[in-house]
């Protein structure tokens, strides 16, 4: 029952943070694959996680820095692309 509203919460909280201010066809592409990252981070996140809680402190601490610094390069690409597309 938790986890069922825990990923309806962040359904919720996914959407919000990945509708695109643009209307067209690319605005609406990258809102799902930011939407898509956004999942695909999490679990990264907890496998990293998983990896810490069965002491494999190495290999958990490098994913974890490999999975939010992608995550952070994913998302500041639609910065980018809006950047561009005003000059």
């Amino acid at each position: 029952m938790l986890l069922t509203v825990f990923m309806a919460n962040k359904a919720i909280m996914v959407s919000a943070a990945t509708i695109p201010n643009d209307a067209s066809g690319l605005g609406k592409l990258m809102g799902e694959m930011l939407g898509i990252a956004d999942y695909v981070a999490w679990g990264g996140l907890i496998f990293a996680g998983a990896s810490w809680m069965f002491n494999n402190r190495t290999v958990a601490i490098e994913r974890g820095v490999g999975v939010t610094a992608g995550y952070l390069i994913i998302r500041k690409s639609w910065a980018y692309v809006q950047f561009l597309k005003g000059v």
